[in-house]
C-alpha cells in the first residue's frame, strides 16, 4: 500500500492535481497483498471517499483497459479525473517457488487439463516457442535477438532492473529454464508499479506538462487456456491493433513507437508479427537487423520491455504505457525517439490470451 500510495502521489503531482481531485480510483489486486475490493482499500489507506472504486481483472492487457475505462467514465460524465494504479512486490514478499506456484495455481494453467501434466508457465511459453521454430524454420538466434535488443534499449534507462550489457554469447552461457527457452529469454521478477492520471481536457495540463490524448484503444479475446486457443503461433494481439486503429481513424504507418508485451522473447516475436510490423517468421531477422532499434524504421520497447526494464507481478505492461507518455513529451533523455507523435502501447493476459492496445498522441 505505500507503493501505491508513493505512486499516486507522484502521478497526481506530475498532473497538477491533489487528492480531492480523484473522482474515481482504478486498481489491481496485487498478488503480494491480497484485499477484498483492493481499490477500496486503497482509497481507506490514502483517507478519500471516491464516488468509484474498482479492482479489475485484466491481466497485462489492463493498461489499455483501464485507460479507455477511465476516458469512457470522464466522457459519460460519471469523472472527471481518474486514478489509475498498479503496483506488486514479488520479488520482496514471494519465494521463487512460491511465486512459480502461485503462477501456475490462479494464472493461465488449466485445473483439470493442463495442472495434472504439472507445466509451469515458462515450459508453456516453451512449447510456443518450439511450435514456431518447427513453423518457420527460426532458432535460438532469433529468440536471443530480442533479448538483446530489449537489453540494449535497458541500458539507457536509469530505472531498468537490468542494465548490464549482453551479447550473443552473454544469452547462449545463460542456462536452459523450459527448452528452448534459456533465463535470458525470460523476464526477471521485479518489484515495481506504475500510477497514471486520466482527466479532463480542461484539467490537463496543470502539471505544466504536455498533455497526452488517448485517440484509441482495442482488445480481443481467444482463449484463456493455451490447450484451447486456435492456434499456438498466430493470436489476437493484430486484431485488437485493427480495432484501435479504426476508433482513432489512424493507421499503422502512424505509429512512431511500440510498445509491445514481451514477458518471454518468444512473445514479442509472435506479437511483433500478429501485429503485422514484421512478417510471419521474421521478426528475428528484424531485430538482428537493427529494423526496431531507436534509429531503425519502427523503434520498439525503448525502455527495455518486461525481459529487461523488469516485470513487477500484475503491474507488469504499465511499464509500457508510462513509456508511451515519456516519448510523447520528448522526456525520455538518450533514448527520445525524435518527434514522436503517436504510440502504440500493447498489453497482453495469459498466454496470448488477451489483448489490449491503446494509442495515445501528443498534443
Amino acid at each position: 500500500m505505500a507503493l501505491h500510495e508513493r505512486l499516486a502521489l507522484q502521478a497526481l503531482a506530475d498532473a497538477g492535481l491533489e487528492l480531492h481531485d480523484v473522482d474515481a480510483i482504478l486498481t489491481l489486486a496485487p498478488r503480494s497483498d491480497s484485499y477484498l475490493i483492493h481499490a477500496a482499500a486503497f482509497a481507506e489507506y490514502l483517507g478519500i471517499t471516491p464516488p468509484t472504486a474498482l479492482t479489475l481483472e485484466g491481466g497485462g492487457a489492463a493498461p489499455a483497459i483501464m485507460v479507455d475505462m477511465a476516458r469512457k467514465m470522464i466522457e459519460g460524465g460519471s469523472a472527471k479525473t481518474v486514478l489509475i494504479v498498479s503496483a506488486d512486490m514479488p520479488l520482496s514478499v514471494n519465494t521463487r517457488d512460491a511465486y512459480v506456484n502461485t503462477l501456475a495455481d490462479s494464472g493461465p494453467v488449466h485445473p483439470d487439463i493442463e495442472r495434472p501434466f504439472g507445466p509451469t508457465v515458462p515450459s508453456l511459453f516453451g512449447m510456443v516457442a518450439r511450435a514456431y521454430m518447427y513453423e518457420f524454420s527460426a532458432d535460438e538466434s532469433d529468440l536471443g535477438a530480442v533479448a538483446i535488443h530489449d537489453r540494449a534499449a535497458a541500458t539507457m534507462h536509469p530505472n531498468s532492473h537490468m542494465r548490464s550489457p549482453m551479447d550473443i554469447a552473454t544469452y547462449s552461457a545463460s542456462h536452459m529454464i523450459a527448452d528452448p527457452l534459456r533465463l535470458l529469454d525470460c523476464s526477471p521478477v521485479s518489484d515495481g508499479g506504475a500510477a497514471v492520471v486520466v482527466t479532463s481536457e480542461e484539467r490537463s495540463g496543470k502539471g505544466g506538462k504536455r498533455p497526452i490524448r488517448a485517440i484509441g484503444a482495442g482488445f480481443s479475446t481467444t482463449h484463456l487456456h493455451l490447450s484451447a486457443a486456435p492456434s499456438y503461433t498466430a493470436h489476437g494481439a493484430g486484431l485488437a491493433l485493427d480495432r484501435a486503429l479504426s476508433f482513432a481513424k489512424r493507421a499503422r504507418a502512424d505509429i512512431d513507437v511500440a510498445l509491445v508485451y514481451d514477458c518471454f522473447s518468444i512473445a514479442m516475436l509472435v506479437n511483433v508479427e500478429d501485429l503485422g510490423f514484421a512478417a510471419k517468421g521474421k521478426a528475428g531477422a528484424a531485430f538482428r537487423s537493427g529494423e526496431f532499434k531507436l534509429d531503425g524504421r519502427l523503434p520498439i520497447n525503448t525502455h527495455g520491455g518486461l525481459l529487461s526494464h523488469g516485470y513487477p507481478g500484475r503491474a507488469a505492461g504499465f511499464g509500457n504505457l508510462i513509456e508511451a507518455v515519456v516519448q510523447l513529451r520528448g522526456e525520455a533523455g538518450n533514448r527520445q525517439i525524435p518527434n514522436a507523435e503517436m504510440t502504440m502501447t500493447h498489453g497482453m493476459g495469459g498466454l496470448f490470451a488477451t489483448h489490449g492496445v491503446l494509442l495515445l498522441e501528443a498534443t
